[in-house]
């Protein structure tokens, strides 16, 4: 389905997320991952990728391999990455945040309209929101242990959690967000990093995960504010080499609002 200026087509926010994962030089082991999570988005018309820059650790971002569906076919073909883009110089506000680690990944300009089948989230006015203490969070995302690659058998371990906002961290671009989990099968978040984080008490996207780790059964995360991430991609789709702006973090935005940073293009 071809989408519409100004449309936005309700679909489970999970359908976007996909798993970090890299192809090798080894025939015995084709595919792999240090753990990380990416999510889709349609932005002014165009797909992008997001995900956090740390999940790359040492593998080269060209070996990305981005597959079309959720649980990916034996041959399923990557969505050719064109480039890589994070603010890679913040300043006054920005500097020492953890803005630098939100990542944008750029498919190439022939990447057909559907080859992710419409399973991407459309960011607009209306599907993006800041969230608010309280709110009841959903994270989807991808956990490292539960995720097995031992080729043929590819199993990746999709997870959808529930956390509650716990307001604004020391990192101005970051809120903070705590679950407790009764009798949780897992013991470690790590993967989580680059799921989306979806606002069900309002209904809309409100950020990326940036970091996170359990202490027994409690849980806590760190994630960007939407708004910052939909500046990023304000940047990217403009070929912007720098973006200023500003952002009241004491309250609730708007759509459009300003913070200070400075967000070059990779």
């Amino acid at each position: 389905m071809a989408h519409s200026p100004g449309m936005t087509e309700k679909r489970d926010f999970g359908d976007a997320v996909r798993p970090v994962i890299f192809q090798t030089e080894l025939d015995d082991f084709l595919y792999a991952t240090h753990g990380g999570s990416l999510f889709l988005v349609r932005y002014r018309e165009r797909v992008y990728g997001l995900t956090c820059k740390h999940v790359f650790q040492d593998f080269e971002h060209g070996k990305l391999f981005v597959v079309d569906e959720r649980q990916a076919q034996k041959g399923s073909k990557p969505a050719p990455v064109k480039t890589i883009c994070y603010p890679s110089s913040p300043r006054e506000g920005a500097a020492g945040t953890d803005i630098d680690d939100v990542c944008v990944i750029e498919f190439n300009d022939d990447l057909p309209p559907e080859f992710f089948k419409g399973s991407e989230y459309v960011i607009d006015e209306q599907s993006v929101a800041t969230s608010e203490p309280g709110h009841a969070l959903h994270v989807a995302g991808v956990l490292k242990e539960k995720t097995h690659i031992d080729p043929p058998d590819i199993r990746i371990g999709y997870c959808r959690l529930e956390f509650r906002d716990a307001g604004s961290s020391s990192d101005p671009f970051l809120r903070h967000a705590i679950a407790q989990f009764m009798n949780p099968e897992f013991a470690s978040v790590t993967g989580i990093s680059g799921s989306p984080v979806f606002d069900r008490t309002a209904n809309a996207l409100c950020g990326m995960v940036v970091r996170g780790g359990m202490n027994g059964t409690t849980c806590e995360i760190r994630y960007v504010d939407i708004f910052d991430i939909v500046r990023l991609l304000e940047a990217v789709s403009e070929r912007s080499t720098q973006l200023d702006y500003l952002k009241n973090v004491a309250r609730p935005l708007a759509f459009g609002e300003r913070r200070p940073a400075i967000v070059p293009r990779d």
